[in-house]
């Protein structure tokens, strides 16, 4: 056990600092996100690389199969590729091997009890991680779900390791269905949830945790800043933490520091990069209906821009329900022109801005793909970065790929634990002492 914990550490160390040099080297490709109008703006890093004449030359089949089988194999596979892109891209391919999690292990909920209000794909992530709980953590004495949601999570992983559970959740709505759900699960005495935001709220019910030992703080798919804060409030209570992270740019500072030392400080357009997929394909629904919902969101800023309205990217969707943009362009753009209290557009207006985005659309898509390879080299760098901080802790530590990617992309797993006998509370040098440690 010991030699395969001192492995496991010298890989993260090694994989850390290799993803760390790597976005080093490419700040500019992280910093350049290609937008504006392609012809009227050269991308400076691919003008500087030589690879603007490759890229602009790919065909629309080219990028079907980039998109089938991932940008970085794409790239190693085509003859035509300079050279130093395909460097880049075998060094990304390099990274973005991770430890799966054994998928033959039996599964700890028997397949034929209902989940209510519990999809296919939300039950194969609950059940991978009740098996890593199981197989990680030999002692589990609470376990504390941080955005417990409808707390799904919480009262099955209750039940399985017959341990009491806390879920927090700062939606209301979400938490009574919680208590209904956990009545159909467990005794009531051993979970219970409350409702709060750890990061708005005076006191967090972190904040007034007690210490005790075995405890487990949790998060399938915190979001944006929780993240790092869970990690850092599993150190200051000495906890163990299983944490699986997504949308990283959802933070209220404008730029996030490393939490290990050496890190890169990624502002927050660039974090938003690793959700960015290598492979879309057969991953998160029709690559074609995906394709055609990103081009309505350009012909929407062009239609903006028509109007005299400068709208950063990702901007143009605000007070928008994301299911429009599967509408056309026009229901899009008449939800869109509503909210801003616009008049809706022309018929002109909405055909312009549509040739207008296709044009446009197809040469950003060429010239972005080596800036979208990077994506996941962002994601596993940010689980790395929690990771190394754990293991300055004194934790031991797995970073794996949890579950596979048709279940969710986002399913990169940061699991720390308090060896037996360590003692409590210590924390790396120079970080902040306090659970949830509020940025400014």
């Amino acid at each position: 056990m010991a030699k395969q914990t001192d492995e496991s550490e010298s890989t993260i160390r090694r994989q850390h600092a290799a993803a760390r040099d790597l976005l080093n080297e490419t700040r500019d490709l992280l910093l350049g996100r290609v937008d504006g109008r392609v012809d009227a703006l050269p991308v400076a890093w691919a003008e500087a690389r030589g690879w603007s004449g490759y890229l602009l030359a790919l065909s629309e089949d080219a990028l079907a199969r980039a998109d089938t089988l991932g940008i970085g194999t794409w790239f190693l596979a085509d003859p035509d590729c300079p050279q130093s892109l395909r460097e880049l891209a075998r060094r990304v391919e390099d990274l973005c091997v991770l430890p799966q999690w054994d998928p033959l292990e039996a599964p700890m909920e028997d397949p034929t009890i209902d989940w209510p209000l519990t999809g296919a794909r939300k039950r194969q992530q609950i059940a991978a991680v009740l098996r890593a709980l199981r197989a990680f953590y030999p002692r589990i004495s609470q376990l504390v779900d941080v955005g417990a949601g409808r707390g799904q999570l919480t009262a099955r992983a209750a039940r399985a390791l017959s341990v009491p559970a806390l879920g927090l959740e700062r939606d209301s709505e979400r938490v009574t269905v919680a208590r209904l759900l956990a009545r159909l699960l467990v005794d009531d005495a051993k979970v219970e949830f409350l409702t709060t935001d750890v990061f708005e709220s005076e006191t967090s019910p972190l904040d007034t945790l007690e210490r005790v030992p075995d405890r487990l703080l949790l998060a399938l798919h915190g979001c944006g800043e929780l993240g790092d804060a869970l990690v850092r409030s599993a150190v200051s209570l000495s906890a163990h933490v299983l944490l699986l992270a997504c949308c990283p740019q959802k933070i209220r500072a404008s730029k996030r520091p490393p939490l290990a030392e050496g890190g890169p400080t990624l502002p927050k357009e660039v974090l938003g990069l690793a959700n960015v997929l290598s492979r879309t394909a057969g991953i998160e629904g029709s690559l074609v209906s995906e394709l055609a919902t990103k081009e309505a969101r350009l012909a929407l800023r062009y239609l903006f821009e028509a109007r005299g309205i400068a709208v950063p990217a990702g901007e143009e969707m605000r007070g928008v329900n994301r299911r429009k943009v599967h509408a056309g362009l026009g229901v899009l753009a008449l939800a869109a022109f509503q909210v801003r209290g616009l008049p809706h557009p022309t018929d002109l207006e909405l055909s312009t801005a549509a040739a207008l985005a296709h044009d446009q659309y197809l040469a950003r898509r060429r010239l972005s793909l080596p800036r979208s390879m990077l994506g996941r080299v962002l994601e596993i760098y940010l689980a790395l970065d929690r990771a190394t901080y754990l293991l300055a802790a004194g934790y031991e530590v797995r970073v794996v790929e949890l579950f596979p990617v048709e279940v969710s992309p986002r399913n990169i797993a940061v699991l720390g634990r308090i060896p037996i006998g360590y003692p409590q509370g210590r924390r790396p040098p120079g970080r902040p002492a306090g659970p949830l440690a509020r940025r400014p």
